[in-house]
């Protein structure tokens, strides 16, 4: 993340627009690094280049494989899972065995190669934390910064709800 992106995100974060208890949750996620915990130092690697594959960010910036390894240590989950599917660790770590032997050095189409494969012998598991990563990802603020989404700004008085209105608030993104 660049100093001016981390300059525009805290200013909108601490500005009157968000609301104390929305400005507390994405302040900690902007930040957010969590130890190893739940997986094994092998395991948590090849998870981090599976997220990559899966969900493409600068581990540096968003600590994807931290939030998901940090879930299942303190067992928080979405409240809901299949019948016939193992819980989440257990789930991710036989999805994450599945993967062939330095996963991580592979090249681009040899990666994409094992991913279709645990993707089809592993589709819950799969499905699980291919929504897990995205969710984590989409609700960091940097991510909304660069999006251009400003809906977090959740403090009362939008008065351009228009199509393509923007408050001064707002960045404009794309060709003007």
């Amino acid at each position: 993340m660049t100093a001016t992106e981390r300059s525009a995100v805290l200013a909108m974060l601490n500005s009157a627009h968000v609301t104390q208890p929305t400005r507390r949750a994405l302040l900690e996620r902007l930040d957010a690094r969590y130890e190893r915990e739940f997986f094994n130092e092998a395991e948590f690697e090849r998870l981090r280049a599976l997220a990559v594959r899966l969900v493409p960010h600068d581990p540096a910036e968003m600590d994807l494989t931290g939030t998901v390894d940090h879930r299942l240590i303190v067992g928080v989950s979405d409240g809901w899972r299949y019948a016939d599917a193992l819980p989440d660790g257990e789930a991710y770590r036989e999805l994450l065995a599945a993967l062939p032997d330095g996963f991580e050095a592979l090249d681009g189409d040899a990666q994409a190669a094992a991913i279709h494969g645990v993707q089809s012998s592993y589709p819950h598991a799969f499905e699980d934390l291919l929504a897990e990563l995205t969710e984590a990802f989409m609700a960091h603020p940097l991510t909304q910064y660069r999006f251009g989404y400003a809906g977090f700004a959740d403090a009362p008085e939008w008065p351009h709800v228009g199509p393509n209105e923007l408050e001064p608030r707002e960045v404009a993104y794309g060709p003007k």
